[in-house]
């Protein structure tokens, strides 16, 4: 029997994940069916089909690429019901209990491109800008008021180091949250705090209306 909460606890190197971690986006034009296994989103480290790419991503998958040192806070928020007051205890029935759940996903992008920016602040359509006799090449990203968020799928790839296992969160909508600023320094590099709200779809009346988490064996 254990003498004390320490001995009663077996710590093994498969209970803790740790590794860098991939943020993927999807293009709603061209990934269109929510995954039903890991290498619909990436192949893995050690493929099982001898002719796939190691850590390829599906077709319609992009990367964010970087983020800051602090990585992607993922956070699970449930929504309590107030209860059912009574007369004869001063306490409500069913105090407590969950009535909604929200998800959203925090990061700093690094990688601040204009393909970058038009997803996370919603705006316009970016086009090409020819070199002519008075002006240089250069690109045009408009800057709108769209009225509605672009809904995607996302998904966070963690590598382990060590094993080099694969844990995939998949997100079936994904909208950015646009109340962020990008910070404009003189030496430092241009961060763009983001988050996504990461919500439950509708239609989905099975339990995994977010979405799911693949884990490699």
């Amino acid at each position: 029997m254990a003498t004390n909460l320490t001995d009663a606890i077996t710590i093994t190197r498969s209970k803790i994940y740790k590794g860098a971690c991939r943020l993927v986006y999807a293009d709603p034009t061209m990934y269109t069916s929510f995954p039903g296994r890991l290498e619909s989103v990436m192949q893995p480290g050690t493929p099982a089909d001898a002719g796939a790419t190691a850590y390829e991503l599906a077709h319609g998958l992009y990367d964010v690429e970087s983020t800051n040192e602090d990585g992607v806070a993922l956070r699970r928020v449930a929504e309590l019901s107030d209860g059912i007051p009574i007369d004869q205890r001063s306490f409500a029935l069913d105090e407590g209990e969950p009535e909604d759940w929200d998800m959203e996903a925090e990061f700093t992008l690094m990688n601040t491109s204009l393909e970058m920016l038009q997803i996370a602040w919603e705006l316009g359509t970016l086009t090409a800008q020819a070199a002519d006799a008075t002006h240089v090449a250069a690109h045009k990203l408009s800057i709108g008021a769209p009225k509605s968020f672009t809904e995607r799928m996302a998904f966070l790839v963690q590598e382990d180091p060590k094993t080099t296992k694969l844990r995939c969160f998949a997100f079936r909508i994904a909208k950015p949250q646009v109340d962020s600023e990008l910070n404009i320094q003189k030496t430092d590099a241009s961060g763009l705090p983001l988050t996504l709200k990461l919500s439950a779809d509708p239609a989905i009346t099975d339990d995994d209306p977010f979405g799911c988490i693949f884990e490699e064996d």
